[in-house]
């Protein structure tokens, strides 16, 4: 029987796609990518993944994410602005505007709640996420958070997802955890959880395109 539930941030809570925040960022400038978005988006992360662990204070963590724009705008062909949109962005970091929610994300949390399931977040970020969840209104749903550079480990470490369980008091067995990407998958799967895996882009054939369906999962 299921008792609890976890769920990932990126592309499962909040929409992490440079389409659904920073184009329309730019767009609003009067600026268009010179080189492909898509591209620059990818090695972006990578170089957040390389580097978020480090990020265990606001200061730090703020500053990886402006070297994150920088580098991202830079790749897009904007170097002329790279500095500037990247000190704007970081400025607006608590701004929900700059953080856009998967739809359905609040309705399938407030439900779940309603029904009594404990949630907890696992997520590959910074130590910004848990003013951010705020900001964006979705912390009052959980009762723990296991971000990554305030644990100091990463999926698809099993310990992430061990220090969540342990602190909702349930075992692996009686829990389901809800996340994009493999990560997700291999790091629930390694502590003998059951894992959903969830597309926002609705691209995944095997994955769940709207959040709403995880209770249909849920005995």
């Amino acid at each position: 029987m299921t008792r609890a539930v976890l769920f990932d941030v990126g592309n499962t809570l909040i929409l992490a796609s440079p389409r659904f925040w920073l184009l329309p960022f730019l767009e609003e400038r009067g600026l268009k990518p010179k080189r492909d978005p898509k591209a620059a988006a990818l090695a972006a992360f990578r170089f957040y993944e390389d580097h978020h662990l480090e990020a265990r204070d606001l200061e730090t963590a703020l500053g990886l994410w402006r070297e994150f724009h920088r580098r991202l705008f830079t790749w897009m062909g904007l170097e002329d602005h790279a500095e500037a949109l990247s000190r704007e962005l970081v400025a607006r970091w608590k701004d929900p505007a700059t953080w856009p929610l998967v739809p359905g994300a609040e309705a399938t949390l407030k439900a779940l709640k309603a029904k009594g399931y404990p949630l907890a977040v696992v997520s590959n970020w910074d130590a910004t996420l848990p003013e951010i969840l705020e900001v964006v209104g979705l912390r009052r749903y959980f009762d723990h958070l296991s971000v990554s550079a305030l644990s100091g480990y990463a999926k698809p470490d099993p310990r992430l997802f061990r220090e969540a369980l342990e602190a909702l008091g349930v075992s692996p067995e009686e829990a389901v955890h809800v996340g994009d990407a493999e990560a997700d998958l291999l790091g629930a799967e390694a502590v003998g959880m059951r894992a959903l895996l969830f597309d926002p882009l609705g691209e995944n054939p095997k994955a769940l395109p709207r959040l709403e369906r995880v209770l249909d999962y849920l005995p």
